[in-house]
């Protein structure tokens, strides 16, 4: 749901391009001269870095200033510490190819790497990737998750036709803010009508509300028609909350709310009444700042009528969520699931998006936006849907690796008292996608 989410998911990934020429099939070499740069960009990670001159090109460095570059190379070094080793993956000749950066706190960078044939072999494009943790195995990744403050949950399970297999497990049933992965749920609500014959992905409906960031449908004006399919597609993708706010109120609150119950939710009054993003934002941004307490001290049918009244009469503009960037109501306004419950809405959908059924397209709707990057050589099918706003963050997976079986894994991190550092749990994940099995 946080505006900020997308850019969060690239905080730790920084592009340095020019002209970059990199053959990914070619053959691996030990180039001295692109080995001694490798070595050479791996001991600018450091608080005081410089001299990029010397290790520059002159036209790579007309397009990216060193100015840029300070930062680019300081913030590596906050997070990961020194630069210890590179280690060469494959290249095309001595002036172009890929390594790994490995850094003294247990993290590793990919980069792609091209340099000038001509002595002194400056480096004309190089592209750094996220940090990646070298834990060895999925249980070392709980315990790193473990040390976080606040509370933590992570879950990998193996999924077959008819059974489930956890193969490894932190807190799975605990019942954590998650932020836009309650989009699944509405998703999920539109594949079960569409596989009903009750609508059809290429219905229109006319844009009839606006909600706030993130996304893009906030800009367009009220009555603009858009397909279910786009919708879902804006909903998943670049997490439009606008998007999702038309599609919940188009299928219908409640029909979402027994979509919980249908899909496996253990726990689904936590998420009643089930609410827009909109009134998400002006609950916890409304000018008196007595909307939520005001809401809290009602039971579920009080909380509706609260909704529909009071909290529908507030003006968009005026609800300011967030003001000084700290978690805000977290364990009692939000949208709850364990992370059990989210392998099992992706499961779900799954089941429900196979090839013969109505909803099939959905399917890749929910694959259009990997979230991380994720080796195709190893996974055939990446469906991600992620959420965050200040004190949470959650990113939830669906995967069919290259010799077709399925995984769902889903990692949650809430934190109310201080925002939570996305960039130290996206190592976690992006190297839990290179070890399941």
């Amino acid at each position: 749901m946080n505006q900020r989410f997308a850019s969060a998911l690239s905080i730790i990934s920084f592009i340095l391009s020019a002209t970059i020429s990199v053959c990914a099939q070619g053959q691996q070499s030990t180039g001295a001269p692109f080995e001694s740069r490798a070595a050479d960009v791996c001991a600018q990670f450091r608080a005081a870095p410089g001299d990029f001159d010397k290790l520059f090109a002159a036209e790579f460095l007309s397009q990216v200033r060193p100015a840029q570059l300070t930062p680019i190379f300081t913030r590596y070094f906050n997070q990961l510490g020194r630069c210890v080793q590179t280690k060469l993956i494959k290249s095309q000749d001595q002036y172009s190819g890929e390594f790994n950066l490995i850094f003294e706190k247990g993290f590793s960078v990919p980069a792609t790497m091209a340099i000038s044939s001509a002595t002194p072999n400056l480096i004309t494009g190089i592209v750094m990737g996220n940090p990646v943790s070298t834990s060895s195995s999925l249980a070392d990744i709980v315990n790193e998750l473990k040390t976080l403050p606040g509370e933590t949950s992570f879950l990998v399970v193996r999924l077959n036709d008819d059974s489930t297999t956890n193969v490894i497990a932190h807190n799975p049933e605990s019942e954590l803010a998650i932020g836009s992965a309650f989009k699944l749920y509405v998703l999920s609500e539109l594949a079960r009508e569409v596989n009903s014959n009750e609508r059809k992905l290429t219905d229109v409906v006319k844009l009839d509300g606006l909600s706030l960031p993130s996304g893009t449908l906030q800009t367009w004006p009220l009555g603009s028609p858009l397909t279910l399919h786009s919708l879902a597609a804006f909903m998943i993708s670049i997490s439009d909350n606008t998007a999702a706010d038309q599609l919940l109120k188009t299928l219908g609150r409640e029909r979402v709310e027994r979509m919980l119950t249908e899909t496996g939710h253990a726990k689904p009054s936590l998420d009643a009444p089930f609410l827009s993003t909109l009134e998400m934002f002006t609950l916890k941004g409304e000018p008196t700042h007595k909307a939520a307490d005001d809401f809290l001290a009602l039971d579920a049918a009080g909380r509706r009528k609260f909704l529909d009244n009071q909290i529908a009469s507030i003006k968009r503009e005026d609800a300011k969520p967030y003001p000084d960037g700290k978690p805000s109501y977290i364990d009692r306004i939000e949208w709850f699931a364990s992370v059990a419950d989210l392998c099992r809405v992706v499961n779900w959908l799954r089941q429900q998006t196979e090839t013969a059924k109505p909803a099939a397209p959905l399917r890749e709707v929910l694959s259009i936006n990997p979230g991380l990057n994720v080796s195709r050589e190893r996974w055939s099918y990446v469906g991600f849907k992620g959420g965050s706003e200040p004190g949470v963050i959650n990113l939830t997976y669906l995967l069919r690796s290259t010799k077709g079986q399925w995984y769902a894994m889903s990692m949650t991190w809430n934190n109310r008292q201080d925002p939570v550092d996305i960039a130290k749990v996206i190592p976690l994940v992006q190297r839990a996608l290179q070890i399941i099995e």
